[in-house]
């Protein structure tokens, strides 16, 4: 395995956010190494969704990964973030329908049209979303896409868009990103208070997108805001308590 080629992929995973990369510094070596080669796959699974144009060419992005997941089950990983990943029990002990599950989920999302409103969109893509759930915690715990509007359609209609009108900064653009915003947060706020454990990622990443919402929904250009990085010595403090919570949790897991 090339230890460069791993650090590349974590690397893009990490630097996307303030917050994972302070969560980095919280995890012993052994964690990093699986912890991030899975949070790194999973990333690469959701770029071929998302920022691959041609569906057809991320559908084959896709199928490759559902091939090698069968593959690094069987012992047999050819990529750097599988070999990584596999090289810990705590990824061999998983079968191999837990992974592969995220991955024909998303394969089936490139065939989905615009969402119509935003209960569409969640419902459309809460598949994909409960897999890759499943997915890490099982992992943790045991120790414009496609030409489709990313806003809902309903919110297009009432703003008078058309889906290449998202593409210009307008009063009408602002104040449907502002509704769209607005359903998001109030579904992460919802998501913060539901029961179950959280893997340390998942809490600062939640984190994270609380905070930008609540930025971006207050402020006169929400796109602008929402893309603007966040240095805020508070995350800090904030990422130390989500690590503290799920090291206890881990440690009362194991004690049960």
């Amino acid at each position: 395995m090339s230890k460069n080629a791993f650090d590349d992929y974590v690397m893009q995973w990490r630097d996307a956010s303030p917050q994972r990369a302070l969560a980095w510094l919280f995890l012993r070596h052994d964690e990093r190494n699986c912890f991030g080669a899975l949070a790194a796959l999973v990333h690469e699974w959701r770029k071929a969704v998302r920022e691959v144009r041609e569906s057809q060419v991320a559908a084959v992005k896709l199928g490759w990964w559902r091939e090698e997941m069968q593959r690094a089950t069987q012992g047999q990983a050819r990529h750097p973030l599988t070999q990584a990943l596999f090289a810990d029990v705590r990824a061999r002990s998983i079968p191999l329908q837990c992974w592969a599950s995220p991955v024909d989920v998303a394969v089936g999302l490139l065939a989905l049209p615009s969402p119509a409103n935003v209960t569409t969109q969640f419902e459309a893509t809460a598949p994909f979303a409960n897999a890759v759930a499943a997915l890490e915690t099982r992992v943790w715990v045991a120790e414009v896409e496609h030409g489709r509007s990313p806003v809902p359609m309903n919110l297009l209609a009432r703003h008078g868009l058309t889906v290449e009108a998202l593409g210009r900064d307008s009063p009408a653009r602002r104040a449907a990103l502002r509704d769209y915003l607005g359903e998001l947060e109030r579904a992460a706020s919802d998501a913060a208070r539901m029961q179950g454990p959280l893997t340390l990622f998942r809490a600062v990443d939640l984190q994270r997108d609380r905070q930008a919402l609540g930025r971006a929904l207050h402020a006169d250009d929400p796109l602008t805001a929402l893309q603007a990085p966040a240095h805020e010595l508070g995350n800090v403090l904030k990422t130390w308590r989500a690590a503290r919570r799920w090291r206890g949790m881990v440690r009362n897991e194991s004690h049960a």
